[in-house]
């Protein structure tokens, strides 16, 4: 959809400064609104003003919750399954013994490689299109030596216990790549989060205009708070960009784990 592709190519800092726009011209439209329906008007109908005021503050309030929970749950679905992988690796590096002779140093490289290109620093070196090409390459690889073992009928209570992880470490690429990287919150919330925080500073400055009370020190403490919740609730939602990712440590331990054992044919 454009609106998701519009919103994610923007970077975070965009994504601050244009959400403290929205609020303060929101709320500079509603108090030229406030001060203008207080000269026509005369007269103050505070009640109905505040009322209207806190509903539309309950409801934004409530698709902030909504939407941040949603970012907060999939960010430990990563997590999650970023530990899930290395415990399924290892368990796969491990279970190579029960392998041919032959087929097992040919085996444990595929896997250190495998380990390698997943250890890296999404911040910094991100997620390239020739890693994952190349990840579905050794799961290839990897299948097509089982493939060997099945069609030379090797013991299959042996294969079934190196077989079994390595299903897991497939399937865990799978669900990472798709949470990680193509589940977003879809760009329609992004639109009426945005309408809804438009619409509720709209009417907290017509409050102000009709009260002829506020100030621009509230307007940019407004302007600056409702920008940190949206731009946090943006970041939990990158994978690969901002302050809030999830550390790859794991596999970096994995890694020195798996180097500093002796090479067994």
């Amino acid at each position: 959809m454009f609106a998701d592709d519009a919103f994610y190519s923007l970077p975070l800092l965009a994504v601050y400064l244009i959400t403290v726009l929205v609020v303060l011209a929101a709320m500079g439209v509603g108090l030229y609104l406030g001060h203008r329906y207080i000269r026509h008007a005369g007269t103050e109908r505070e009640p109905s003003i505040g009322s209207a005021v806190t509903a539309t503050l309950g409801l934004l309030a409530f698709l902030l919750a909504f939407t941040f929970n949603m970012t907060a749950d999939r960010y430990n679905q990563r997590k999650a399954l970023l530990l899930s992988e290395v415990n399924a690796l290892h368990t796969t590096y491990l279970h190579t013994d029960f392998l041919r002779q032959a087929d097992r140093a040919p085996v444990r490289l595929l896997l250190e490689e495998y380990i390698e290109l997943r250890d890296f620093n999404p911040a910094v070196d991100g997620v390239s299109p020739e890693g994952l090409e190349r990840s579905v390459a050794i799961h290839n690889e990897l299948w097509a030596i089982v493939d060997r073992h099945i069609a030379d009928n090797y013991s299959a209570g042996y294969l079934r216990q190196f077989v079994e992880p390595l299903t897991e470490v497939i399937n865990y690429h799978n669900s990472r790549v798709v949470i990680g990287l193509e589940y977003r919150i879809p760009g329609p919330i992004w639109i009426a989060l945005y309408f809804l925080t438009a619409l509720a500073m709209l009417a907290i400055g017509f409050q102000f205009g009709v009260s002829r009370s506020g100030s621009l020190q509230v307007s940019i403490t407004l302007a600056l708070t409702f920008a940190t919740v949206i731009v946090l609730i943006a970041d939990l939602d990158r994978a690969t960009e901002g302050v809030i990712i999830i550390e790859q440590r794991p596999m970096a331990e994995l890694k020195l784990l798996i180097r500093q054992k002796p090479v067994i044919p």
